[in-house]
């Protein structure tokens, strides 16, 4: 979906870029081209750096420039989900992973821990 949302970007930026030289006015262009090309970079930027990572001790989600983070299985609590993804909720923090990015076995530990966490709490 951000790929074909880039190329959307892409294509209207070429067009107004187009539409703007042929009225002669070469700075309008320069500065569409510039902020079409800083769309397309924040709209790709997020591609490929979520790394999921799972152990006996709890879940490490690690975005590439940030340092990764530890969610123990005893610390989740809640599991929502929506069009965007899985929603988990933990004592210290949400987090949210997106449907075609969470792993099925992922899925099946994140639910029994849920299971079993809400069953030592009663």
């Amino acid at each position: 979906m951000k790929k074909i949302k880039a190329l959307i970007y892409a294509a209207l930026g070429i067009m107004m870029s187009v539409s703007a030289v042929r009225q002669q006015n070469y700075l309008m262009a320069a500065g569409i081209a510039f902020f079409v090309a800083c769309a397309i970079g924040v709209t790709l930027n997020s591609i490929g750096r979520l790394q999921i990572t799972w152990d006996e001790i709890g879940v490490t989600l690690r975005k590439t420039p940030k340092p990764p983070i530890l969610l123990q299985w005893s610390d989740m609590q809640k599991l929502k989900v929506d069009h965007l993804g899985y929603h988990i909720q933990t004592r210290r923090t949400n987090f949210r992973i997106s449907k075609d990015k969470m792993p099925k076995e992922l899925l099946k530990k994140v639910r029994a821990s849920i299971r079993e966490n809400k069953t030592i709490s009663i």
